[in-house]
């Protein structure tokens, strides 16, 4: 995108710089930011709307310059105790020593969003939420975007707390609405299902109603099963059954799946200091930025190894 010097008016701060960019409406845009300092080396990464690493740390030599481009969607953003407005692009650079020279942006309307529906292992974090566990809690989705070069961008509705059901009639309609031919519907519930037995009887067919609400906007539906918590095994995974309702959901309806459960699962035994992946040291299900980071790179490996056409936009 063609950098707008008008735009740095519209950033302050020098760690982090924050730029609250006002955009003519919500939707999907290409952003263009150029990274780097004159006068010293830098090392920053971006952050975008409510706290979705976009760009990992880039490291750039002083009096160079470093233009990173990506996909972000921009909407009002609405979650239980906390929100963020639409029709602004929210950007946060830090890191070490941030640079920032130059933005750009325009409107994409017509490229491929990945919408996704979940719960709090999923969800975009904001660090002041009255029910967030730590300030650097963050939900696997909320860093996702990093993992995809632009031309795709990611909507996460995800909120804390909701079943395949609640979620449904809650977070789920102005999802619905915005949807259009040619976007992705990432499905994950089970840690909140669990807990009631008519969600876990209702649980196949409550997941069904996503499923036909894509297939009927040509919006192509994944399954995802539940994520691991810390203390899972292949032989007790721990959802009450619910990750195999969801692989044989998948098959069933011939759904694309990731199956998150064992993925995390074999993730975990690789891990010297598994606390590290999880917001708190005495923890078990909810993630640290760095988890949410590594398990956003399971998913994205999962789908690059797979067959639907959004790998041609993974990095």
């Amino acid at each position: 995108m063609p950098l707008n010097p008008a735009l740095l008016s519209d950033c302050s701060g020098t760690n982090p710089i924050k730029c609250t960019i006002p955009v003519p409406a919500n939707g999907d845009y290409n952003v263009t930011v150029e990274l780097g300092n004159a006068a010293a080396a830098s090392m920053s990464r971006i952050q975008a709307e409510l706290y979705r690493i976009v760009v990992p740390q880039v490291s750039v030599a002083a009096g160079s310059f470093s233009q990173q481009t990506f996909s972000v969607n921009v909407r009002a953003e609405k979650h239980d105790g906390y929100s963020a407005p639409g029709m602004v692009l929210d950007l946060l650079i830090d890191g070490p020593a941030p640079g920032l020279h130059g933005v750009g942006f325009a409107s994409e309307p017509n490229i491929p969003t990945i919408f996704v529906a979940g719960d709090s292992t999923v969800c975009d974090w904001d660090p002041t939420a009255s029910n967030i566990l730590d300030p650097l809690q963050r939900g696997w989705a909320q860093e996702l975007s990093q993992y995809f070069n632009p031309g795709i961008a990611v909507a996460n509705y995800a909120d804390s707390g909701e079943t395949a059901g609640s979620f449904y009639g809650k977070f789920f309609p102005p999802a619905k609405a915005a949807m259009t031919s040619g976007d992705y519907l990432f499905i994950q519930f089970g840690h909140n299902d669990q807990k009631s037995a008519a969600d876990i009887a209702n649980y196949q067919s409550n997941l069904m109603k996503y499923i036909t609400d894509a297939r009927a906007k040509n919006v192509t539906p994944v399954l995802f099963t539940p994520v691991a918590r810390k203390g899972a095994s292949a032989a007790n995974p721990g959802f009450a059954g619910l990750d195999q309702q969801a692989r044989d959901l998948a098959a069933a309806q011939k759904v694309a799946l990731v199956d998150l459960t064992m993925l995390a699962i074999a993730y975990y035994k690789t891990v010297p200091n598994l606390s590290s992946v999880f917001a708190t040291p005495s923890e078990g299900t909810h993630f640290s930025e760095s988890g949410a980071t590594q398990i956003a790179n399971l998913v994205a490996q999962s789908l690059k190894a797979g067959s639907l056409p959004l790998k041609s936009f993974l990095k």
